[in-house]
């Protein structure tokens, strides 16, 4: 067996951070004004007659429990290092990770009499990962210790999409339904297979080892470069998605909106690597001491192949998306002030995240609208303060959002991550739609 095996265990070692994603929670609220944000609401009621999307429009949701500072230090040659001693010192029991960057490729969305009709195409890269404290004492002090990989779990993919959406209003108008089917292409990913386990108990005596291991495998894709270096972005890896949603006005100032994104699975099968550890209830390695200079990948794999037994496949197989279903309420305080109430859960995660609740207001005038929003729960239940902003400059419409203003400023070294979303369009019709 080849020495990937142990660079794909090894690599959940070395995560620098446990990063979550925020909830699109302002950027959800600019609704019908921004065609992007059919990404988080299939619902699209636009306020001007044809939309052009730039590929300038991009999402990066990261958070971290930790800083650049906390993690890289100077290596005395005017570079830096990863620090892996501060990183476990600042690492908990169970440290989790769940990001989700979006690029728009390219956007055309129509209004309609009753509704409107879209082109999209977008890169998406998803990351749920969870970590225990066993991996960074790993990481820092290497493998002098007993440890237990049952809590640690990853599962990473980046894929494209290209779809087609169409929303339509019934009931004289009160009710909208939207519904954006996809056809999806697997660029790459790799996943721990569900319920897996790895033990390893060290005797500091006898520095035999005593392994334990159960569904320990390892599903790959296109990680692999071809004969000639490069990867593909086109792939045999196909899928399908579809999002739905549904607004119902039940007073001319309250609305209500559910929204899922991103139903639907991907079947790999192209450039598939399955690195597989047998079954073992206890096997014993009589293994040496690898606090000493020796190779430590090599004392691994030798554990690995010679006692336990190891395979590498080529197994294709079936991931399901990371679905994303938000619920909320739009009160129409005023014809230029709206105040929306939402709730936000991710499923199909791999790794179970809790919900987040936001609370936000957003005013609205004839070339800008813009808003605050106030954010809690989600993987650490932090609160967290955001803004967005749509400014209209002639046919040329910029926007930005954020969740967490906080994260935004300060030193990058000291910062702990950011959410950012922002974009430039091509927007034509506002006076046609849009009431004086």
């Amino acid at each position: 067996m080849k020495k990937h095996i142990y660079t794909y265990i090894i690599l959940l070692f070395t995560t620098i951070g446990s990063v979550n994603a925020q909830d699109y929670f302002s950027f959800y609220n600019l609704g019908d004004y921004v065609a992007q944000t059919q990404n988080v609401s299939p619902v699209y009621l636009p306020k001007n007659s044809f939309t052009f999307g730039t590929p300038l429009n991009v999402g990066m949701n990261l958070k971290s429990n930790l800083t650049l500072s906390n993690i890289l230090v100077d290596n005395g040659s005017g570079g830096l290092k990863i620090d892996f001693d501060g990183l476990n010192e600042s690492s908990e029991e169970i440290n989790k990770i769940n990001s989700d960057v979006t690029a728009n490729i390219f956007m055309l969305a129509f209004k309609t009499k009753k509704g409107s009709l879209t082109v999209f195409a977008n890169l998406r890269s998803t990351l749920n990962w969870q970590y225990s404290d066993d991996f960074t004492n790993v990481a820092a002090n290497g493998f002098g210790a007993s440890f237990a990989l049952s809590d640690d779990k990853m599962r990473s993919s980046s894929y494209s999409e290209i779809g087609i959406g169409y929303t339509r209003k019934f009931l004289k108008d009160r009710l909208a339904v939207g519904l954006r089917l996809k056809s999806l292409n697997g660029i790459t990913h790799s996943e721990t297979a569900e319920n897996s386990s790895l033990s390893v108990d060290i005797d500091q005596t006898t520095s035999y080892w005593t392994v334990m291991a159960s569904n320990a495998t390892v599903n790959t894709s296109g990680l692999e470069e071809d004969e000639n270096g490069d990867r593909s972005f086109f792939t045999g890896n196909k899928g399908f998605g579809f999002d739905i949603g549904a607004t119902y006005a039940i007073t001319p100032k309250l609305t209500v909106e559910l929204a899922v994104n991103d139903i639907g699975s991907i079947d790999w099968s192209e450039n598939v690597k399955n690195y597989n550890i047998a079954d073992t209830d206890g096997a014993v390695f009589q293994g040496g001491d690898l606090n000493t200079e020796g190779s430590i990948e090599d004392e691994l794999t030798s554990a690995l192949e010679d006692v336990i037994g190891t395979s590498e496949t080529t197994e294709s197989f079936k991931t399901k998306l990371s679905t994303k279903t938000y619920i909320s309420a739009k009160y129409q305080l005023t014809e230029k002030n709206a105040l929306t109430a939402a709730f936000f859960k991710k499923s199909n995660t791999l790794i179970d995240v809790k919900a987040s609740y936001a609370l936000g207001f957003n005013r609205t005038l004839n070339k800008t609208t813009y808003g605050v929003v106030a954010s809690a729960g989600g993987p650490n239940s932090d609160m967290r303060f955001g803004a967005n902003v749509v400014l209209r400059l002639g046919f040329l419409q910029l926007y930005a959002a954020t969740d967490n203003i906080a994260n935004l400023a300060g030193k990058i070294e000291d910062t702990n991550g950011g959410t950012v979303r922002v974009g430039l369009n091509f927007v034509f019709g506002y006076n046609k739609w849009i009431k004086k």
